[in-house]
């Protein structure tokens, strides 16, 4: 006897948005059916509510809605309930396609709401509306299909031109806010990450006569990122001589040559690798600054290594290859590219969120090599350019921890901006004086802020402080904030720099120093208290704090704390 089982759609719907989506890797997701349908142009918007924190009683600028637009081919009544079903046919999937297994849409949208809208228009010229939401799920996996209202026509045609153009709109609501990052984290990743996921459907001269793709975040155009920049590889010296490298330009280590995935030989996909710039050299050349020369190269720690594209579409970012490239910061300038297309899915196991492969053993016997001599190759060339150059310049710890502290700050300024922005007019007013009134009690001098612009120095070093401060907060003229460090006082001149080797230690009281900067900041910013008082209050704290340190570490046993 044949029985069918019982399910409950609700929970299978919750269950395909855990299958490791992250909220930017789900939106590009659903971008690659735009891709699949032939739009030139898509635009995510990120749609923003103002909600009261249950804890500050501030107002938080939080996701309403997320909203993908494209001016692809569209999709008449049978399109939408294919892209409404679980497993869609595979016939709806053109060769070359970015589709895989018809549940990306559905388990993308999963992962960032509860409630899908899909609003498009194929060739037969009718508008029509698809809507799926996960609470009315309880029996059955229904969904509604209808013809759109006039309201929803021309929320249409405001993306893709007029009523006869072709084109999809894909909302999400209900968001699932309890795992969501912050809108500007959203935004910072969908820009830096899109442009290389999509390098060779955005970048023109690799379209082969067709159009490039346009893709904006908001209102921001994606701009084409090749992660391994071989444009600027020159045509005459252009390979690697890891014992002389100066470090200051892009080489090739392997240049781009086929790898065999299968034993008939049937199936191959292309690798190459080259090395990037060295930061410190770069800075010491005067053509950029260090943290200048990693932002562009996008050098640093989970960016080196191997990135996977399967039909001009990034599945994998930076890929260790199943632990071929291990971890070391040598290698920050190794960058290699494995280009696969749609016919070795199933050897290479390629799994449902399209972002992890598991290589064939013919592929693993072939890879294996060449990494492994690139790898040392690399090595090497970073070794020789670090000797090329001061060893004090390029190992500056503080290079390392302002870099980091600078990001992380940015996304926060960037989303208190937001949350004036949606705050009631009293509130704004009343944030946008006390940031004001903050920026005329301590602000930085044209100097301090050419460092922040120029280097991303939030920690600056100065030569004293009034009353023996250890530190004091400055803000730049835009709000950006900056702490500065008294490098004359006895903790930094007597214990701080009498251990300089000691890289850990020294990231570690810029990372503190910034943090009580942070904490004053926030305090005058967002407290219901009178922000002159406090001002006072922090003062006075300041040079207490300094004068007690001064005072203990004058009585100390300094040489014994220390270890000299």
């Amino acid at each position: 006897m044949k029985k069918s089982g019982s399910w409950n759609p609700a929970r299978v719907f919750d269950a395909l948005g855990r299958i490791g989506y992250n909220p930017v890797s789900a939106l590009l997701d659903m971008c690659d059916n735009a891709v699949s349908a032939d739009a030139t142009k898509i635009r995510i918007s990120i749609n923003l509510a103002p909600k009261l924190s249950n804890g500050s009683g501030k107002t938080k600028a939080i996701i309403d809605s997320f909203q993908i637009a494209d001016n692809g081919k569209g999709m008449d009544e049978i399109g939408l309930e294919n892209a409404l079903t679980f497993g869609s046919s595979e016939s709806f999937y053109a060769e070359g396609t970015l589709s895989k297994f018809g549940l990306g849409l559905k388990s993308a949208a999963s992962s960032l709401g509860r409630k899908l809208e899909i609003i498009s228009r194929g060739n037969d010229g009718i508008t029509r509306i698809a809507t799926l939401d996960r609470d009315q799920l309880i029996q059955d996996y229904e969904y509604e299909l209808r013809e759109a209202n006039a309201e929803e026509q021309l929320l249409l045609d405001q993306h893709v031109g007029s009523v006869e153009k072709t084109g999809t709109i894909i909302q999400i609501s209900k968001i699932r806010l309890e795992s969501m990052p912050s809108p500007t984290e959203i935004k910072n990743r969908l820009n830096a990450r899109a442009g290389v996921i999509f390098y060779f459907h955005l970048d023109k001269k690799s379209t082969e006569g067709g159009n490039a793709l346009q893709i904006f975040v908001d209102d921001t155009p994606v701009v084409p990122i090749d992660p391994l920049f071989r444009s600027e590889i020159s045509v005459k010296d252009d390979e690697l001589d890891e014992a002389n490298w100066d470090g200051l330009s892009v080489k090739w280590i392997l240049k781009p040559q086929p790898i065999q995935l299968d034993n008939e030989g049937s199936i191959s996909g292309t690798v190459s690798v080259v090395q990037l710039p060295h930061p410190p050299s770069v800075a010491n050349s005067g053509s950029m600054t260090q943290a200048g020369c990693r932002d562009k190269y996008m050098i640093g720690a989970g960016n080196y290594g191997v990135y996977i594209y399967r039909n001009g579409r990034l599945i994998s970012w930076a890929d260790n290859l199943d632990g071929m490239i291990n971890q070391d910061q040598d290698l920050y300038s190794f960058r290699g590219s494995l280009e696969l297309k749609s016919d070795s899915d199933d050897i290479l196991n390629l799994d449902v969120t399209k972002s992890r492969i598991h290589l064939s053993e013919i592929a693993k016997s072939q890879l294996t090599p060449q990494i492994s001599e690139a790898k040392k190759k690399s090595i090497k060339a970073w070794d020789s350019a670090k000797t090329c150059l001061n060893r004090r310049l390029g190992e500056e710890p503080r290079d390392t921890i302002n870099e980091q502290i600078d990001s992380v700050r940015k996304i926060i300024e960037n989303d208190e901006k937001l949350d004036e922005k949606v705050a009631p007019p009293e509130e704004k007013k009343k944030l946008e004086k006390r940031r004001n009134q903050a920026i005329e009690t301590t602000p930085a001098t044209p100097e301090e802020e050419s460092k922040l612009k120029e280097k991303a120095e939030r920690v600056q070093y100065v030569d004293s402080l009034p009353d023996n401060q250890l530190w004091q907060r400055a803000l730049a003229a835009d709000g950006s904030l900056i702490v500065r460090v008294n490098r004359s006082h006895r903790m930094i001149r007597d214990v701080i720099d009498a251990m300089h080797n000691n890289k850990q230690l020294v990231m570690t009281l810029d990372l503190f120093m910034f943090s009580l900067a942070s904490a004053e900041y926030k305090l005058v910013y967002n407290s219901s208290y009178e922000e002159r008082v406090i001002e006072k209050i922090m003062e006075s704290f300041r040079g207490h704090v300094g004068d007690e340190l001064s005072n203990v570490l004058r009585k100390m046993d300094l040489p014994v704390i220390i270890g000299s």
